[in-house]
């Protein structure tokens, strides 16, 4: 397949065309949202999910979104910080915003979620939010990959900054996009569906 920078739903009914598709940086995610997010999808024909979740993060700055029509944005809880773009027909997730983290620099998505027609394999650079990880040992790839358990302290979130790239990644970038943000693209969609989920629950 000939590359064209779109992360696609798997049915093909939308996509997101990026400008930059080159990762900024890759990690494992263990986050009770991220993972009751990808069961409430599957519950609705997504993809089976994992309980560590590969998510890799690309520049916000895209050159079309096609199927806009077809796309919807949602949220867990109302006090959610995190924002999700899914196809109404498959439920693939093709992007995440993250309102304080991202600051609209950078989008998340999850490779196991949807389809890219580019690279996205690269190799995750930490192992986070395992406070919440649901079994007593986590499938970490490599002794050497450095584990958080939680940002709830300053401490842990000055150690997560300091590891390259990271702070590179959520620091302004030096250009302005070329195309539009996700941001831009959440806000042209009708007002995010809030899923109500309980933290905690098993959608």
């Amino acid at each position: 397949m000939a590359e064209s920078g779109k992360v696609s739903c798997n049915c093909g009914a939308c996509a997101l065309e990026l400008n930059d598709v080159q990762p900024k940086m890759s990690l494992l995610c263990a986050c009770e949202d991220c993972r009751q997010a990808v069961h409430w999808a599957a519950k609705h024909g997504a993809a089976t999910p994992k309980d560590i979740i590969y998510s890799v993060y690309f520049r916000s700055d895209f050159a079309a979104f096609h199927g806009v029509e077809n796309m919807f944005a949602c949220q867990l809880r109302a006090d959610a910080k995190s924002t999700r773009i899914l196809c109404k027909s498959c439920y693939s997730c093709i992007g995440i915003d993250h309102k304080v983290s991202y600051s609209d620099h950078v989008f998340m998505f999850q490779p196991d979620h949807c389809k890219a027609d580019f690279d996205t394999d690269v190799t995750p650079i930490a192992a986070i939010n395992l406070i919440d990880y649901p079994h007593h040992l986590a499938p970490i790839p490599s002794e050497l990959l450095p584990v958080f358990h939680t940002f709830r302290y300053p401490q842990e979130r000055a150690r997560f900054v300091a590891i390259d790239p990271v702070f590179e990644v959520f620091a302004p970038p030096k250009t302005p996009p070329q195309g539009q943000t996700i941001r831009e693209l959440i806000a042209a969609l009708p007002a995010a569906r809030v899923l109500d989920l309980a933290p905690g629950e098993q959608p």
